[in-house]
This record gives structure tokens, sequence and C-alpha cells, in this order.
């Protein structure tokens, strides 16, 4: 059977089946996509059931000579085509008694550390929003739900404002994989989204809650260049430094506190605990104060 028709039940399962974020589908189809142009420039097969762990090898090497990818692109490009092929085994109906992407070894990744905020520059971002800001209310509420929550740029642009509940004082993300996660508002979150609600005016009608100066839907493009912009009339921007930082930067003080993993977890919205586990090498001395108060470390 044709790869290009296996990709088009793949895509439809992902969506209907497993309800993956647009985005998320998107990136699937585009990575599919160029495995297929690869098969095909090389004059390789394109029939699925002929696809050899040497397809793939010869893959790998194209997309670190040819397309200069690096070992972390790689690595998520090859997860792609392994659940790709995960799939088709599965299902039994395209001719394919093995998975030919079992055997293909795992890419050695160095793992970086998040480049944080420390405590001190988060809190004169914050303070000093409200100064240099065309729309402080908004901005201030905006960032200070990242550093609170520690939500990712896309959930807090597709936030709605029926996904926030002043009342019960929570806010629901939907986050990758299109799963929902509920996150305490700290009351100082609570005043500042209540300060900002009395500001915000839509141009047209919609349910968006964080709004441009002309009451349009924020673009994630949007939302990062206003932080850049505030980072720099605040002083905190240094090279590198985007807004998933402050992601990082509140997971990071979270477990400084204290707070355990398996919370940090759900508070992430992270599918696995071994992502957030990074988050424990970011301060080895104040785990090491904590474990040193340990009942049997006597």
């Amino acid at each position: 059977m044709l790869i290009q028709d296996c990709m088009e039940d793949y895509i439809n399962y992902v969506e209907m089946v497993r309800g993956l974020s647009p985005g998320t589908i998107k990136r699937y189809e585009e990575e599919l996509n160029l495995f297929t142009y690869f098969l095909k420039e090389k004059g390789l097969t394109l029939q699925v059931e002929e696809i050899t762990i040497q397809h793939l090898r010869e893959y790998l090497v194209y997309m670190k000579r040819e397309r200069n990818n690096s070992p972390v692109t790689i690595k998520n490009k090859i997860a792609i085509i392994k659940i790709f092929f995960e799939f088709l085994c599965k299902e039994g109906i395209y001719g394919l008694n093995h998975n030919p992407s079992l055997r293909l070894s795992n890419i050695k990744v160095d793992r970086k550390l998040p480049q944080i905020l420390s405590l001190e520059e988060s809190g004169r971002f914050l303070i000093n929003i409200k100064k240099v800001s065309s729309f402080p209310e908004r901005d201030f509420a905006m960032f200070l739900l990242f550093l609170h929550t520690g939500c990712r740029l896309n959930e807090l642009k597709e936030l709605t404002l029926s996904s926030i509940n002043l009342k019960e004082q929570y806010v629901r993300f939907r986050g990758k994989g299109n799963k929902e996660r509920a996150v305490p508002l700290l009351d100082e979150s609570i005043k500042a989204l209540e300060e900002y609600l009395k500001k915000r005016k839509p141009l047209f009608d919609t349910d968006i809650l964080f709004l441009s100066m002309k009451g349009n839907p924020l673009s994630k493009a949007g939302i990062q260049s206003i932080f850049k912009e505030l980072a720099k009339k605040t002083g905190i921007y240094r090279e590198g430094l985007s807004i998933h930082k402050l992601r990082h930067t509140c997971l990071t003080l979270l477990l400084k506190q204290g707070v355990d993993l398996r919370t940090l977890q759900e508070i992430a919205g992270h599918a696995s605990i071994s992502t957030t586990q990074i988050y424990t090498h970011i301060a080895p001395i104040d785990l090491k104060k904590k474990m040193d108060k340990h009942p049997l470390g006597d």
C-alpha cells in the first residue's frame, strides 16, 4: 500500500480518535510528508510494506547531512515516524507484518537545563510592567498568570472568558493532546484579572480572554513581542530569554518551595513525570538541604 494512503488514514485517526490539537496534527503531517519526499527523491520504495530499517537509517543521515538538523530535531522527527509505524502494525490492514522502526536506535541528546528568571528578577519585572506598559492592566494580568501557573504560550493565547472562574478561583487550560487541566488561581492573579476585565473591550463578539488594544485576540507572535519589549524596558532582558522561560521560572520556584514532583506535573500538564524531573537539576543545593532533614539521615 502506498505510504501516502496510509498517511491519510493516520492523520484522520489522530484527529478523530486521539483528538490531537490542530498544531500537533499539522506537525505530524509535515514530518510524514518530508519522509515521503525523501523516499521519492532517493528513488526508494513508496510501498509502506517494503520500507526497511535501512531506509530509516538513510533518512537519519539525510536529516543530519543535507538538512543540517540538530540531534533534538532529528529525535522529534524520528519519534513521529515511530508512532506512525506503530499505528500501521496495530491496525493490521496495511500489509505490514513487522515494524521497521523498532530497531532504530534512540538519538542521544544533551539535555540543557532551562534558563529561568530569579525571584528578584521576576518581582522586578511584574512591578515595573505597570510603569512601562501601554496596556498595564492586560500585561500585568497576562504575565502574572504565566508566572503563577506555569502555563504554555499557546495555552494562554487560547484562554477564553469561560476558562477562568474567579469565584471558584481556578483557570482551566487546554494543553498538549487537547488535555484539560485546572490550576488554582492566587489572590493576586484574581485581582489582576478583575482589573483587566474592566478594561477589556472586544472589537468583535469574541470569548478570547486576552485582546489587543484594538480589541482583537492576541496572536502568539504578538504576546512574544509584548514580552520582549517589556523585558527590555524593565531591565531583565538578556540573550536567549524567551517567554517560555516564564514557565520554567514558575515551575522552578514552586519546586524550591517544596512542591512535590507529582503536584508539579499536574500543574505543568506534563504527560510524563520524567519531563518534570529536569527541574530537580536546577537547584541541587535546595534539594540537598531538604534531604538533610530525612529522619533516617542521622
